[in-house]
């Protein structure tokens, strides 16, 4: 986030240009960025006088920066927070010291999907603010959270939505939850409750249409885990789920060994799954795709394979759901 900071506000009593001071000190951290209006004027307000050497020059810079900055259009800090006076000083202080929130279901199988996202689609600011410096900061500038089960992740985004309007902002959160649909346009209802949960309280839930997040792994990441010796016993089962046709595999069920991959009894799966021969069927049920899944998530991630692969990304994704939940998220921080 950018706070734009006015003549008004730097001329605030003593409470508000402590404010100021703590909000500098979250600037200073590379979280957020500030821009001074009327920088013309910054040597003659409060501010800047009663600050100490060091302070004035980090001042001047912050001021100098702006008129060599292009406008941001997207990304971190494309937000904007003007402080105008003592008590927005005291607000943009509260969200400033307040991470981005992104809020899943699951922090293992969503998580990954959500760094598999970043790696892939976000820029390398986006990435250290996540994955980097950003993570040794007081508070954290970006974060996770998760209590398992969707029941929980509805009572989690109530908990920091009801947070944010306590402290008097709008929240900062992204709600990242699939649709557990097992054929095209399936919604379950519990799907549906959090995104309806989003809309009312206006907290940002890029929609993801496949079933879960392992349904997103792409052809490039399955064949390079696959491929390794020590994957002989499984590497039909992948092959039989790759030979599934592109919607099959966005609905099919990944799961534990000697789960059944689709509902037979559900007329609309049944439909989905009818050219299936009983033999990939059969692989499908016996292999533990689930795990699968996650250990090959986890070697593209290693191996830094995500940046590398966004077309393959979006011929698994041509919606391009990935994509705008990474850009979601990095344009909120």
């Amino acid at each position: 986030m950018t706070f734009s900071i006015t003549l008004t506000a730097m001329n605030a009593s003593e409470e508000g240009l402590n404010k100021l001071d703590a909000l500098l000190k979250r600037i200073e951290e590379d979280v957020h960025e500030m821009e001074i209006l009327g920088a013309d004027l910054l040597e003659d307000t409060s501010w800047f006088q009663t600050s100490r050497p060091e302070r004035r020059l980090l001042l001047m810079k912050i001021a100098t920066a702006m008129l060599h900055r292009p406008p941001r259009v997207h990304g971190p800090h494309v937000q904007r927070y003007e402080v105008r006076d003592e008590g927005s000083a005291a607000q943009a202080c509260e969200v400033a010291y307040t991470p981005l929130y992104v809020l899943l279901e699951n922090d293992n199988s969503d998580g990954r999907l959500v760094k598999f996202a970043l790696m892939a689609f976000a820029n390398r600011e986006t990435l250290d603010l996540c994955y980097g410096t950003g993570q040794s900061r007081k508070p954290k500038a970006f974060e996770i959270e998760s209590r398992g089960g969707v029941g929980e992740l509805k009572k989690l985004i109530e908990k920091r939505a009801d947070e944010a309007a306590a402290r008097g902002f709008a929240p900062r959160i992204v709600v990242a939850s699939d649709s557990d649909g097992e054929w095209p346009g399936d919604i379950k209802q519990h799907a549906k409750e959090i995104r309806d949960t989003c809309t009312n309280r206006g907290i940002a839930c890029p929609p993801l249409n496949k079933r879960t997040a392992e349904n997103y792994v792409t052809d490039g990441v399955w064949t390079a885990w696959a491929s390794q010796p020590e994957q002989t016993n499984i590497r039909q089962a992948i092959e039989a789920l790759m030979r599934l046709s592109p919607v099959q595999r966005d609905h099919v069920r990944l799961d534990k060994s000697n789960t059944a991959p689709w509902t037979r009894a559900e007329p609309k799966a049944a439909a989905l799954f009818f050219n299936v021969s009983t033999a990939d069927e059969t692989l499908l049920i016996t292999a533990s795709l689930k795990k699968a899944a996650a250990n090959a998530m986890d070697l593209a991630l290693g191996s830094g394979l995500a940046p590398s692969i966004r077309a393959d990304i979006l011929s698994r994704d041509p919606a391009g759901e990935l994509e705008t939940l990474a850009r979601r998220i990095e344009d909120y921080l």
